[in-house]
């Protein structure tokens, strides 16, 4: 950490404010009755950080859009395709994110900097700028952030925020965040840890919902789970609609496409768009062989992969973050807690 400030809320939003009128910058707001989503901060938005909905798409989606394209193409007689790369290069700052989305973005930046890694998302991750916010009580009866280590998570935080009564702890966790504060007069905490300490006596215990084993020995429980009838249970009443894929944190998976311009066939441009694993065409290859075409099977594929393929190969706990979009989302109910917790029970009754 390199500095820390304790300041009134009404502070810390004009703050943000400010900071709106040279940057942009996002902030949950409401959208619609019930909903909120991140969206540019204005001079009359309100800033608010005690009434938290969790955001109806994930603050990480601001790096990698439902459909971008990635480059420009031409073609010149026999040479080599000339190939023009599109980088979104503009700044912005993700305002009042929650450790559980704040944990999202580092697991995709584990995945997008793997091998080549993607030129896309990195060129607007070196441009965003993090300022998250601590969760001390559940945010809905939805999530169980604590029960998959996010809760807390801190680590890729540019700015982390912790409310305490009507103050604020602003501590500053890297030279991005610290620009950031450049010109406030702000008053510096002495007593972070007395301060931290105050907090951590207002965070609720147990926070939210919690498994039936503990995280580390899930991904062998789920394993052993390929034919456990848990996972036709689960989609008896699935659309196929994949709104759980469109609002998770850690889906990334998408298609390609190219358009030609009808004027000059040798010229266009490439586009991806969002894709998800449990749309019933997204396993189906060329001659029209679908691998996946049972919804049970894209179920179980889209469960491991959050538990268990993505953790061995990222070494991390777990590629779910806990944050409950995906069962909030979903028209019937589906819960990918619920699906774990009962993949958990059959391993344990047939152990």
């Amino acid at each position: 950490m390199m500095r820390a400030f304790f300041i009134d809320k009404d502070a810390v939003a004009h703050w943000i404010r400010h900071l709106a009128r040279s940057h942009t910058v996002y902030f949950p707001q409401r959208a619609g009755q019930s909903g909120f989503r991140f969206k540019p901060v204005g001079e009359t938005t309100e800033i608010q950080f005690d009434r938290y909905h969790p955001t109806l798409s994930p603050p990480g989606k601001k790096l990698t859009p439902a459909e971008e394209p990635l480059f420009r193409y031409r073609k010149r007689g026999d040479e080599a395709p000339e190939l023009v790369p599109i980088l979104d290069r503009s700044p912005r700052i993700l305002a009042g994110v929650r450790p559980c989305d704040l944990k999202g973005i580092h697991l995709m930046d584990q995945v997008n900097r793997e091998g080549h890694g993607d030129p896309h998302y990195l060129t607007r991750r070196t441009h965003s700028t993090l300022m998250a916010h601590d969760c001390l009580q559940p945010c809905d009866a939805a999530c169980f952030c604590d029960a998959v280590g996010s809760l807390g998570w801190r680590e890729n935080a540019d700015i982390f925020l912790t409310s305490i009564d009507d103050h604020i702890l602003i501590e500053v966790q890297t030279p991005a965040g610290e620009t950031l504060i450049q010109g406030m007069d702000f008053p510096v905490c002495q007593e972070v840890a007395s301060v931290k300490a105050r907090a951590e006596a207002q965070r609720a215990k147990p926070f939210g919902r919690q498994f039936h084993a503990d995280l580390a020995r899930i991904p062998t429980l789920i394993a052993n789970q390929w034919h456990a009838p848990v996972w036709e249970k689960h989609v008896e009443a699935c659309f196929s609609c994949g709104s759980c894929n469109l609002v998770c944190p850690t889906c990334y998976c998408f298609d390609v496409h190219d358009d030609f311009d009808l004027t000059d066939i040798n010229a266009g441009q490439r586009t991806r768009t969002w894709d998800g694993c449990m749309l019933p065409r997204f396993a189906e290859v060329a001659g029209g062989h679908n691998f996946r075409s049972n919804p049970a099977a894209r179920q179980r594929h889209r469960v491991k992969r959050k538990f268990e393929y993505l953790t061995e190969r990222f070494a991390e706990g777990s590629f779910c973050t806990g944050c409950g979009r995906c069962g909030r989302q979903c028209t019937t109910g589906i819960d990918i807690f619920d699906i774990v917790n009962d993949l958990i029970d059959h391993a344990e009754a047939n152990s």
